[in-house]
């Protein structure tokens, strides 16, 4: 069965700044479309809050009015500490190509998801980049990662290694992310603990041209996506993608727009 999805998404954002402080207001309005003619809409606004103090160091606040949760970030030159975010400074490259609503699942660590009680961490040592969280429920996950040239190829690899409260739902990824020119590709690699699923390989290319960027994801479960995206101007682009999961090809369309 094939299935058509439209989504139109505006997005509102409003910056101020009075007394060193700057405060940001921003929302989107999501309207979906399947080919049935069923309808759902979806608003979100987000509140913001940074100021930079005498010493350097930057105090960043955000809220997602349509949730209770919180996200509270300290900012150094070399570190920064979010707390309500578990998977903030996740260190693997993820996959690129998605569009509207075409992208494949499978890379990254999918089980980080507790936000209750979170901090993680980020930082830079010696050109390469430390990331570590915790939350109240006893996960753990560290990170790390490191960029350097090739021939002028810039190549980027980087991985996380998640410990569940659940040692069933443990996880290890593993990614590397080389650009080239216009072309950017990426592959991931999941490996999951035997109750928790099969390991799964992914990759993506996109390549860009003018104003259109074109899409590929694909993985060794036999999921793959297309997707472009066409910038008309700044600020205003239109995407199409087709996603299929194995079973079902889903289309998708998208006009965003960011104020």
């Amino acid at each position: 069965m094939r299935k058509i999805l439209l989504t139109s998404v505006g997005v509102t954002a409003l910056a101020v700044s009075a007394n060193a402080t700057d405060f940001t207001l921003s929302g989107s309005a999501l309207l979906n479309i399947d080919d049935q003619g069923d309808t759902t809409v979806a608003n979100t606004i987000n509140v913001g809050v940074s100021n930079t103090y005498d010493n350097g160091m930057v105090l960043s606040l955000s809220q997602n009015m349509n949730a209770a949760s919180t996200e509270f970030t300290i900012t150094t030159d070399a570190v920064s500490v979010t707390f309500g975010d578990y998977d903030q400074n996740e260190k693997n490259p993820g996959l690129g190509g998605n569009a509207a609503s075409a992208d494949i699942s499978g890379d990254g660590v999918s089980s980080a998801s507790d936000n209750v009680g979170a901090v993680s961490l980020g930082a830079t040592v010696a050109g390469m980049g430390i990331g570590a969280a915790m939350n109240a429920a006893g996960d753990t996950m560290f990170g790390g990662s490191f960029s350097t040239d090739m021939g002028g190829m810039a190549v980027t690899i980087g991985g996380d290694v998640h410990s569940d409260n659940t040692s069933s739902a443990d996880q290890t990824a593993l990614g590397v992310s080389a650009t080239m020119g216009d072309l950017v590709v990426v592959a991931n690699s999941v490996q999951n603990e035997a109750d928790a699923g099969v390991d799964i390989t992914t990759y993506s290319a996109t390549y860009t041209a003018g104003g259109l960027v074109i899409g590929f994801q694909g993985s060794d479960a036999n999921t793959s996506a297309y997707s472009a995206t066409y910038t008309i101007v700044p600020g205003m682009q239109f995407e199409l993608g087709s996603e299929d999961n194995g079973t079902t090809t889903t289309s998708s369309a998208q006009l965003q727009m960011t104020f």
